[in-house]
This record gives C-alpha cells, sequence and structure tokens, in this order.
C-alpha cells in the first residue's frame, strides 16, 4: 500500500503545483513600451491587452506612426509576459517551457497519466 500511497501523494502534489502555476498565470500582466517609450501596453494570459495608453505626441505624428508605435508596445508587452510565464512555470513545475518544449510536454502528460491512474485506484478502493 506504500507504494499507492507515494503515488497519490506525488500525483496530488503534481496537481497542487500546476494549479498554483496557472492561477499565478491568470493574475499575472507584463509592460512592454514602443522604442520612443511614447506607447505602452499591458498584456495578461493568452496576449489580452489589459492597458494601452499613448502619448499625444505619437497621435500627432500620423496614422502609421500609431500602428507601428502600438505594435511594438504590444509586441514587448507580450514578449515580457511569456519570459514572466515561463519563470513561473519554471518555479512551480520545475520546468521552464522555453527550455525544452518536448519534455515539458512530457512532464504534463505524466501528470495526465498519474492522475488517471489515481482515479482510476481510487474508484478500484470504493468498491
Amino acid at each position: 500500500m506504500n507504494n499507492l500511497d507515494d503515488l497519490a501523494h506525488y500525483a496530488l502534489d503534481q496537481v497542487d503545483r500546476l494549479r498554483r502555476a496557472q492561477e499565478r498565470l491568470e493574475h499575472a500582466s507584463a509592460e512592454g513600451r514602443s522604442p520612443d517609450g511614447l506607447v505602452v501596453a499591458r498584456t495578461g494570459a493568452g496576449g489580452l491587452l489589459k492597458d494601452l495608453r499613448i502619448d499625444e505626441a505619437v497621435l500627432r505624428s500620423g496614422a502609421d506612426r500609431v500602428s507601428q508605435a502600438v505594435t511594438a508596445a504590444i509586441t514587448a508587452a507580450q514578449a515580457a509576459y511569456n519570459e514572466q510565464a515561463d519563470d513561473i512555470m519554471g518555479g512551480e513545475m520545475g520546468m521552464r517551457p522555453s527550455e525544452s518544449a518536448s519534455e515539458f510536454d512530457r512532464g504534463i502528460a505524466r501528470i495526465d497519466a498519474l492522475t488517471d491512474q489515481l482515479e482510476d485506484l481510487t474508484r478500484r478502493m470504493e468498491r
């Protein structure tokens, strides 16, 4: 029964770590600026734009310049969020998605498999 207890503890620990990482990612955001600093964007999970501030000086420079500055600021914010998300996952899960996507995917698949095994064993024990 010790192996089952160890498996259950490990699976629950991994699921809890993943849950914590997901919660932190949901609440995280990052800021990016246009090269001249006149446009500032804040993005969150999934690249969602949370805030955009445009200095009036940019507005007077024409539509193309506004578009370029906004795009640069949002792109910088999304890149900063991705770095932050990588740090969160590295801290919570012990592996960074940026280091090895296939290793990360295998780790997530292992957590899924352990969770399935734990649920199966729990159902068997309840019978």
